[in-house]
């Protein structure tokens, strides 16, 4: 486009240079020639002027890119904006840059994640089995009715390590993003229904009762991990309530579906809700859990695109998992 309209201004410059000519010498002899050969020339260097000029420009613009690819700054996302034929390019490029910045970020964090959940690992396996090395050192000394008191506790003490290690494995790598999460369509009536079940199991000498209200519908998630996500935030609010007493209800709107974990502890405040999401933050020290099942829960949804929400009540409080369609 930007070709025709230059070679159609050339055609009329022509045409008015031209008819300049003829309106100074009319006789069309050899001077209204020599005039029209006049005219010709200068523009035909004007032309190649321009040509020229363009070229260079061209090769510069072009040599801006290269530079711009080989430069890959990477801590900078202050780029000048320029809206010429090579805008799209050049557009392109920088995203590029931008993303390798991120992917780059993204790298350390992740390493940094890793690093941090070694050293957690290392301080929170530590404790159990200093313990038990005790109990090993003490089933040496003592007499033989100490024996069965000695390996329950240590048996314990060795179940709760290898429990500890299987959910800081599974957290580590949700957060490093090393698991791909699959879409599974899954019924999220029978999936609270199993999860209920398991509590019972789990709560055997409480005899829990988890009523279950709300129409079922389907959601596309990661059955195992959505499973592990819903079973931490109801066993948590399980733990949190006196007498063991939660109640689940399934709600589906136009934009989402959800599943509420209501219990009725006292609740949390803003600092507390804050902590609670802290890997290894536990309400009661000397709670039985290590603190991490809320943390997986919410990394479990967040990798779905979800998000696991807190609602404080006057009576009752409830953490909702959030699906969004």
């Amino acid at each position: 486009m930007s070709k025709n309209k230059n070679i159609l201004l050339v055609l009329i410059l022509n045409l008015i240079m031209s008819l300049f000519v003829v309106y100074l010498n009319p006789r069309f002899d050899i001077l209204t020639l020599i005039g029209f050969l006049v005219i010709n020339i200068i523009l035909f260097l004007i032309i190649r002027k321009f040509e020229k000029k363009k070229e260079i420009d061209l090769e510069d613009k072009i040599d801006n890119i290269f530079n711009l690819i080989h430069s890959l700054d990477l801590n900078s996302d202050n780029y000048e904006i320029i809206d010429d034929e090579f805008g799209k390019l050049r557009d392109e490029i920088i995203k590029i840059i931008i993303e390798n910045k991120r992917i780059a970020e993204n790298a350390e964090k992740n390493k940094e994640i890793l690093r941090e959940y070694t050293e957690d690992i290392a301080h929170q396996i530590k404790t159990p089995l200093t313990g038990s090395l005790l109990l090993l050192d003490l089933l040496e000394d003592e007499e033989d009715e100490l024996v069965k008191k000695y390996i329950s506790r240590l048996r314990d003490n060795l179940l709760r390590l290898y429990n500890l290690s299987d959910i800081l494995l599974k957290l580590a790598a949700l957060d490093s993003g090393t698991i791909e999460m699959t879409k599974d369509r899954i019924s999220a009536r029978g999936l609270i229904e199993d999860i209920i079940q398991n509590l019972k199991d789990y709560f055997i000498n409480d005899n829990v009762e988890i009523p279950l209200d709300g129409d079922d519908f389907n959601l596309i998630c990661d059955k195992k991990w959505t499973y592990e996500a819903a079973f931490n935030v109801m066993k948590n609010g399980l733990e949190a309530t006196e007498g063991r007493q939660i109640e689940i209800q399934l709600k589906e709107t136009n934009l989402y579906k959800s599943i509420f974990v209501e219990d009725f502890s006292k609740g949390l405040n803003r600092e507390m809700l804050e902590k609670v999401f802290k890997r290894f933050y536990k309400l009661d020290p000397n709670s039985k859990g290590y603190g991490i099942g809320l943390p997986m829960a919410k990394s479990v949804m967040e990798r779905q695109n979800g998000e696991l929400l807190y609602h404080k009540g006057k009576k009752s409080n409830s953490f909702e998992m959030r699906f969004y369609n």
